[in-house]
């Protein structure tokens, strides 16, 4: 069910017309309109107004998520600003050879929803193994997280990168460390080696945001 399905079904159940909806909101008609008709998606006050308006939760009317019956929420969590494909890690480790426009078009690929600030040439990947968690506190990256990778951003030191050595086919995820000039990739897992690359590594792209299911 899109967003104006489930926007003209609680209107239908509660009995409220575009112009009283329009007059609650303290908005106009135009904008009730083209929300009607997808043409627009409320966001931010206007979808909480409107959720409050429509007695439904808000995260509920705006992705589907949920139940209409939840609580109505009094604050919103962060916008959503994208999606990208997930992708394998073998298909990470070649990103540079992906045609990204015949990727999205893809009738087997899964899209994830995310809030990060990231480039249209963003993509996802499912973590696996435990070389990520950390068991003695900190940033940990659980296996089975889902990340968000923008290949466009600048590898600095610090950041979770997902890169490529040369004698693997697949990417590998680590955190980048830049020391006297020198660089290493490093687990949060101390159980695992770090690193050195020097000139054996490609990196792939920055982490900008893990996704956690429970």
């Amino acid at each position: 069910m899109s967003f104006s399905e489930r926007l003209i079904s609680r209107m239908n159940i509660l009995g409220v017309k575009g112009s009283e909806l329009a007059r609650q909101l303290g908005t106009g008609r135009a904008s009730v309109s083209h929300w009607r008709t997808g043409q627009a998606v409320p966001s931010g006050e206007n979808l909480l107004k409107l959720s409050k308006a429509l007695r439904c939760n808000a995260r509920w009317l705006s992705t589907g998520v949920g139940t209409p019956e939840g609580a109505v929420e009094l604050e919103l969590g962060p916008d959503l600003r994208g999606k990208a494909p997930l992708i394998s890690w073998v298909q990470a480790g070649k990103w540079k050879e992906i045609d990204m426009e015949s990727l999205r078009q893809a009738s087997d690929i899964s899209f994830y929803q995310h809030t990060a600030s990231v480039s249209d040439d963003a993509f996802a990947l499912r973590v696996k193994g435990d070389s990520m968690t950390s068991f003695t506190g900190g940033k940990s990256i659980p296996e089975g997280s889902v990340i968000i990778v923008d290949p466009n951003i600048q590898a600095e030191h610090g950041k979770v990168v997902v890169a490529r050595l040369e004698e693997s086919d697949e990417a590998t995820l680590k955190q980048l460390v830049i020391d006297g000039g020198t660089k290493y990739l490093k687990p949060f897992n101390n159980s695992y080696p770090t690193m050195p690359i020097n000139g054996n590594c490609t990196i792939i792209g920055v982490v900008k945001q893990v996704i956690q299911d429970f």
